[in-house]
This record gives C-alpha cells, structure tokens and sequence, in this order.
C-alpha cells in the first residue's frame, strides 16, 4: 500500500473505532446501568489495526485475534471474573444472556458475551476497511451489533443519543470513498457544498427512523411467552407452615433503615394459582440485573440480612424497584430471590415501593375480574356477607364480619385447603385455620369480581431502626389489586378460639418399685454439632486454568506461534465443558445419573480404551477396572445404577444422582492418577470422545 492508501485505510479505520466506542456505551442499555469496561472492547481491535494497516496479511491476523482475547480477557477480569467466565463468554454467553430478563445482570460473562461481539465487529470491519473495492460495506458488521443492542435491550427503546451520531459518523465514513489521496479527498470536501446538506438529511432521516422503531412493538428476544406448563418455583403454604412450627422459634432476616419498622407486613411470595387443592406458583423466574422496576409511591430502603443459609426469598413490603445483588424474578414480581448464598454478616441492599394505606384508596381503583366457574358457586355466600354498596365497602365488609362472626381455630377438623372443605367452612363450621380464612376470603372477593391473592411472608412488631423477623412471624394473608398495587386485608380473628380443649397431659406410668427419675434431670444441649454441608464435587479441575493469566499478559503478542492452538484447545475444552455441565444438570434425576455414566466412559475412552456398541454397561465396567484400579468399584457401580436408571425404577432417584457423580469424580480421580502432566493435558484435549468413530457407545 502506498502512503496515501496507508492514511486512508487508518483514517477509515479511525472512524469506524468511534462508531465501535458507540456502541460499546449503548450497549449498557442492555444493563441497567454504565459498564465502561465496554469501551475495551473496540479500542483493543481498532487501535491493533492502526498499527498493523501496512503489515502482511498474517500480522494483521495474529494481531487481530490477539486483540480480540485481550480485550475480552480483560473485561472479564475487571467484572471480578474467571477463567471460566472467559470460555462461557465464548460459547453459550449469546444463550444465558437472552435468558435474563432485561436488564441483564452486569455479570462477568454476560459483560464478556457483550465484549465478544463489540470486538469481533471491530477487528472485521477494520480489515474490511483497508480493501479498495468495498465502499461502505465495512459498516455492516457494526451495523449487525447496533440491531443486537436494539433487540438485547428491546424495552429500553431506542436512545437518539446514539442513534445520530452514528448517523453522523457513518455519513463521513461513507465520504472516505478509497480512490484518491487522503490530502486530495479533504481539500475536496471542504469545498463541497452539497457535504452540508447530505449530513443534515442523514441527521433527519435517523431522527425519522427511530421514531417509529422505538414507539412500535419491535421483537424482544426476552420476552414472555405464555408457557404450556410452568413447574412451581417455591414450596406451596406447606413449606411456610413447616418453618412457623420450628420450636423454638429461630430468627430467619434482619431488616435494617430507617423506615424498616415503619412496615408491618413483608411478603416473600404471592401466589395466584388454585386448582381447587392448593395454592402454588406458576411462574417462570430469570436472571435480572439490579432494576426490578419504577417507583410508584412512597419508598423505603433497607438492608436485609439473611440469618438462616437456606433462605433465597428477599422479604419486601411492596413491589420491588432496586435490589443490589444477583437476583431472579418473574415478570410480574411476585418473588424475588437470591442468586447466590450470603453469610449472615453479608447485606442485601433493597429499595422497594411501600403498599399504600387502605384508608387512601380510591373506591374506582379496585382491579375487576370474571366471575368464572371456579368462584361463582360462592357469589350467594359472598354477596350474604358483604351485601351492597362499593367495591371497598363490600370487602371491608366482608374481612369485618369473617375477623367478629367466624372462630379461629389452628386444630379445627377438616383444616386443609381443598375447596369442599372451604365451603364446609364457610357454610357449615365457619370454624378454621389462619390459611382457609385467607384462603375463602380471596375466594369471596372472586366470587364479586375482585381481582385477589393469597400472599406469604412475615408480619414484624414494632422496633426502632432494626426489625428481626422469626419463624413464628410467618403468616399468610389475602390481597386485592388496585391500580395504586396490591392491598392486604386481614380477615382471621385477632385471637384463638378460647373453648379449644388442651390434649391432656400423658399420665406417668410408675411402679411405688419403678426407679424415680433423677430431681434436676440433665437437659439436652439444643446446640447441635456444625455440619458442613459437602459440596458436591465436580470431578474436573478448569480446563484452561493457566489460559486466563498467560492471555492477560503482554506475553500474548509474544507467543503469536501459540494463538491457533490455545483457539483449538479453547473450543475443545468449551465443547465438554458444556457437555458435561448438560448431563449433570438435566431435570430429572435419571437423566444425571445415566449422563455421569456417560462421561465416566469419555474418560475412559479419552484414556485410549476402546468400547465396542455391544458390550453392556456391566462389560464396559469390567473391561476400564484395569485402568482405575483404585476406583474398580466405583466404576462398576456408576455401571450399575446407570442400568436401574435406564430399566428400571429407583425408590430414592435424587440419592441416586448424587451418588453417581461422586462415582464419577471417584472414577476421574483415580484415572488421572496414573497420568504426568502431559499426558494429563492430551487426555483432557483428547478429541477421541468427540469424534463419531471413536466416541463411547453410551449416551445421555
């Protein structure tokens, strides 16, 4: 290339690396707030392309590659990632990103899947940009990422403020037409007086068009789709129940701010499903990031503790609007939970919209709904009890005369939640637990057009700065939707049934000979013994452990020889990554247990044993025990449950599966034993289980 060619090529490339900055800031719309480590992303490949413009094709191609793991590399580490979040960035980062709900959580291989498009779309558009014979189509691949953005961060909408200067900058790449000296071309510009005007329609018609596009329903690749059926995330009332009767009673959050003890009730889920047994959440929960949604009132801000390591509901007193830790949700934000555990010394930081006061509420406000079948044989019962006027009246009404007319008895017979028993309860007894109070009285408000629910969670006392919430503060009560939110009502009498008979007191079998017990009878500790739970072990060290320091450094431009074969082991190591992460984590238990079957013979036939199609699991086991001597017996035990998993019907599956993943860590352990450091590394780069002539017979 020329001089002139040299400094046309750069400054083509110079103008593309600003649309690239673009849209690397606009690509924070997908999160939901700035990620300035984006910026790397086109920096690296665009400003390696300035340097390398007049070199040979094979430089500017290890230079490009180069570029493109630096840049990713480093936007993962400085999102706190791993190795680990580099390779997924790489292969499923596109999957696990559109199965957030927008916005994303900034997590570190979700910000790397983002790092990869903006950086491959640089470093090919830089090399397209030196060719004379493509005019504009050097744009194109940035043009696919800015659509991507669009679509990724669909209900944000499209930002003018990104919109027109792209415009802009794909206008003046378009006047950088290859052909003529870069001298020439700017004299020739400055005295075009058509350049003015081509600029000022370019402004005008991106103004034009992404008016329609941000106002009209454009795809969103996240978005809700109405599922055939949908498994229930969270425990029915059962669960809550089991947690109120712990004895004695633990405390399970502390809530801490300024307004925490300003909030009496704190819901941690809502549920509006019942099938005429029982109430359960139907409701599909993603990753999100820390936005949940608008304020719509008066707000508080807390900290929340977790107390109890098995919790994952966030308690809220309203509907959500920030939450500063990885969390899942579902569209409607019924439930909010925790996408990872925290240490009790550990707060969750949480803005959240405060239910408003009943007194406050607009008598057109209320939420109607149909009056369908499930309900309508109880609108005698409802309209009885809450008679006429409007809508608030009426349910005030009825809470009213349920709480003064009806008996609160937590030991009454026939206390489940199956809809004859609630009609016996509201027809015959009118005698019940806290839950088929709750229970009929949404059935009620049903039954008069009201859209209503039956929520769980905590109702806290009274306290200073600081509310502790304890297993006996589980509650469940109805609500009723308002266009101003969802509004409780407390329809269970405020105390027990004063004539429930105590059992009486077992009578103590003694002998006048029978030995008397001891006067102070030695008490039991109530401290149990700390058991650490195990984790379940993987049976696989990270497959590219060393690749995240050795391509952070200046030493990746230094092993340029190096680069092919990194790439090659990458995606080796990524594909039974992925394998094995899809057999160890399938739904059902023995799927798990046949997928562990089938990695332990990818070991084996990665170790070089070859397994023909007919032998049996049984045989397959026999023949591998000479190669884990030390884990024979594992082996022919993963062998032999991956057989009952597959003919037969196991009484205990979930037990089942977790036993076969010790098998197979068991089985890797003791076959890498045998192995050096090299040979460890071919086994692990071996392709022979990949491969379809040598590949186990086994499949999961």
């Amino acid at each position: 290339m020329s001089p002139d060619d040299v400094a046309l090529a750069r400054a083509r490339i110079a103008v593309l690396g600003a649309i690239g900055v673009l849209l690397a800031l606009a690509a924070s719309d997908i999160f939901d707030h700035r990620q300035w480590s984006l910026l790397l992303a086109p920096l690296i490949p665009t400003a390696t392309a300035l340097l390398t413009c007049p070199r040979p094709a094979i430089v500017r191609l290890v230079g490009a590659v180069g570029s493109l793991l630096l840049s990713i590399v480093l936007v993962v580490l400085l999102a706190d990632g791993s190795s680990r979040d580099i390779l997924v960035a790489g292969t499923s980062g596109a999957q696990r990103l559109i199965s957030t709900e927008w916005p994303s959580p900034a997590t570190a291989e979700l910000l790397g899947t983002a790092a990869v498009a903006l950086a491959v779309a640089s470093a090919l558009a830089a090399e397209l940009a030196r060719h004379r014979r493509w005019h504009v189509l050097p744009t194109l691949p940035l043009l696919v990422v800015y659509v991507v953005i669009i679509a990724a961060s669909a209900p944000g909408g499209v930002h003018l403020v990104w919109l027109l200067p792209i415009g802009l900058l794909t206008a003046l790449f378009a006047t950088l037409r290859p052909g003529a000296a870069l001298g020439d071309r700017a004299t020739l510009l400055v005295g075009e007086r058509r350049l003015v005007p081509l600029i000022v329609v370019a402004a005008i018609v991106a103004a034009l068009v992404s008016v329609p596009v941000s106002l009209t329903a454009r795809a969103d690749p996240r978005r809700y789709d109405a599922p055939d059926e949908s498994a229930a995330i969270l425990e029915p009332i059962e669960a809550m129940l089991a947690i109120r009767s712990i004895d004695p009673p633990q405390a399970m959050y502390r809530i801490e701010g300024d307004d925490a003890a300003a909030v009496p009730r704190w819901r941690t889920a809502a549920l509006e499903e019942y099938d005429g047994r029982r109430w359960a959440p139907a409701v599909t929960i993603r990753p999100l990031g820390r936005t949940l949604g608008p304020v719509t009132g008066e707000t508080v801000d807390v900290d929340v503790y977790f107390l109890d390591s098995d919790l994952a509901l966030i308690p809220l007193p309203g509907s959500p609007v920030t939450v500063e830790a990885l969390i899942q949700t579902d569209i409607d934000r019924t439930v909010v939970r925790i996408d990872e555990r925290v240490s009790a010394d550990v707060a969750v930081r949480v803005r959240s919209n405060v239910t408003p006061i009943r007194s406050t509420i607009d008598p057109n406000s209320i939420v109607m709904r149909e009056v369908d079948d499930s309900v309508s044989g109880l609108s005698d019962v409802a309209e009885a009890l809450a008679e006429t006027g409007t809508l608030v009246e009426q349910l005030n009404r009825l809470e009213q005369r349920m709480r003064d007319n009806f008996v609160l008895d937590s030991e009454a017979p026939g206390g489940g939640l199956q809809r004859a028993l609630i009609e016996h309860f509201l027809r015959e007894t009118q005698r019940g637990n806290a839950e088929q109070f709750a229970t009929a009285f949404v059935l009620l408000a049903r039954a008069l057009g009201v859209e209503a629910r039956v929520a769980t969670g905590f109702i806290s006392e009274a306290g200073d700065q600081e509310v502790t919430l304890h297993s006996s503060d589980v509650t469940v009560w109805p609500e009723v939707l308002t266009t101003e939110g969802w509004i409780a009502f407390d329809p269970v009498p405020l105390e027990e049934a004063s004539d429930a008979i105590p059992p009486p007191d077992e009578p103590s079998a003694q002998t006048p000979a029978a030995p008397q017990p001891p006067v102070d009878p030695p008490q039991e500790s109530e401290i149990e013994p700390d058991t650490e739970e195990a984790a379940a072990p993987t049976g696989s060290s990270d497959p590219i452990s060393g690749l995240a320091a050795w391509a952070g450094g200046i030493g990746l431009f230094l092993l340029l020889v190096a680069v092919p074969a990194a790439i090659a082991a990458l995606l080796i190591a990524g594909a039974k990554n992925r394998r094995r992460r899809r057999r160890l984590s399938a739904p059902l238990p023995g799927d798990r247990v046949r997928g562990a079957w089938a990695l332990a013979t990818d070991a084996l036939v990665d170790a070089g044993q070859e397994i023909d199609p007919s032998l049996t699991d049984t045989e397959i086991a026999f023949g591998g025990g000479a190669r884990v001597e030390e884990a024979s017996t594992e082996l022919a035990r993963l062998a032999w449950m991956s057989s009952a998993a597959t003919y037969g019907d196991p009484v205990e599956p979930d037990e089942l599966a977790v036993e076969a993943v010790a098998c197979l860590t068991a089985v890797e352990t003791a076959l890498q034993s045998g192995f050096g450091r090299v040979r460890r590394l071919r086994w692990r780069l071996s392709l022979r289980s990949l491969r379809a002539s040598t590949r186990s017979p086994v499949f999961a």
